[in-house]
């Protein structure tokens, strides 16, 4: 790619999104760090009948919870998504719009929202959190994931693209008024990418960048220079950090 093109602003339903994705996946382990953490917890759950994947996409965390809960409700906006989604997932039942405007069937044992708050503006974190919680049966758990802002992909996320969000002001969002009904906790799961060359490692980026949007994206030579002074490992390849962080929202 020429130093002079720019990086790439992709649509969550298009080859190019699902091509960089996988990209992502295959050099990563947080998909592994975060079954590891989601598994723990699911198993002290005192049930197991009903979860909810909140922002479920093509249904492949939703497939993971469909192996632990006798039902499972998702939540998928995106109409291309949910097109997929409905392939994957047949037996799970599907809601239609948003966190707001959604009703599942029945009260949660355990709701997940992956990497869906970015995309939320903040002033209405805390009615989307509320009503999330709102969704929990007795003893239920809601956990709620997005990149850690102190991760070298947020740092550069920041960089590029001048954001910076944080799960501990979601989790202000629960405050003494809700403290008698909710208990909130807050973990970091620590997860790398490692690729064996640059052109690998800046698509990777170049993923990475895409969980914002981007009114201007940046000179690809821009992104490249950054991850060849920021992430070469001394021991050849490139390394960086990619840890999540999990709200945990327990309802007495």
């Amino acid at each position: 790619m020429s130093s002079s093109s720019r990086v790439s602003v992709f649509d969550s339903a298009s080859p190019a999104y699902s091509k960089a994705f996988h990209t992502f996946l295959n050099h990563t382990n947080q998909k592994e760090q975060a079954l590891k953490w989601l598994g723990d917890l699911v198993a002290a759950l005192p049930r197991h009948r009903h979860a909810i994947d909140a922002g479920a996409g093509t249904g492949k965390l939703t497939t993971w919870l469909a192996a632990h809960f006798e039902t499972v409700s998702a939540i998928e906006p995106n109409s291309s998504l949910a097109a997929v989604f409905r392939d994957n997932c047949p037996a799970a039942t599907l809601i239609s719009g948003d966190i707001l405007s959604a009703s599942p069937p029945s009260p949660a044992d355990f709701i997940l929202c992956s990497h869906v708050f970015y995309y939320i503006p903040i002033e209405k974190w805390r009615s989307n959190v509320l009503k999330l919680a709102s969704w929990l049966a007795p003893g239920g758990v809601l956990a709620i994931a997005i990149q850690n802002p102190d991760s070298d992909c947020m740092r550069m996320v920041n960089h590029f693209v001048g954001r910076r969000i944080n799960l501990q002001d979601l989790a202000g969002s629960i405050d003494a008024r809700q403290a008698e009904q909710y208990e909130v906790g807050l973990d970091t799961v620590e997860a790398s990418i490692r690729t064996a060359d640059l052109r690998t490692a800046c698509e990777v980026a170049e993923f990475i960048l895409n969980v914002m949007p981007m009114s201007d994206p940046p000179a690809w030579g821009d992104l490249e220079r950054y991850v060849a002074e920021r992430f070469a490992s001394p021991d050849g390849g490139y390394c960086f950090s990619c840890h999540q962080d999990f709200l945990r929202v327990f309802r007495r």
